[in-house]
């Protein structure tokens, strides 16, 4: 297994085991009108035990239900630390150069 993702929440440091099949597995389960619930599921998936109880302290409300903005940011930074250092971008295509305009000259 690789080493855990720590997320700094607040004061809180929350360790993470997240791999490539986690990660399958929340966008999958993800619907049109449900995101929060399958973020939810993720973190509490991945959650190391010793942070449960932190996990759980900042992310539900006092009845138990999922804080959707800090939820998403958690799962979030747990996406994009399993992508590691590898760099995406859009590659923007390079200006052509302006059509020479030729004028016909009458002889």
């Amino acid at each position: 297994m690789s080493e855990p993702i720590i997320v700094q929440v607040g004061e809180y440091e929350l360790a993470f085991n997240a791999d490539d099949e986690d990660f399958n597995r929340y966008l999958n389960e993800q619907t049109p009108s449900d995101k929060v619930g399958p973020a939810w599921n993720f973190c509490s998936r991945t959650v190391d035990e010793a942070s449960r109880e932190w996990l759980n302290k900042v992310a539900l409300t006092e009845n138990l239900k999922p804080k959707g903005v800090i939820v998403l940011q958690i799962a979030a930074v747990i996406v994009q630390e399993l992508g590691g250092d590898l760099t995406i971008a859009v590659k923007k295509p390079k200006a052509s150069p302006p059509a020479s305009k030729t004028t016909a000259t009458s002889s």
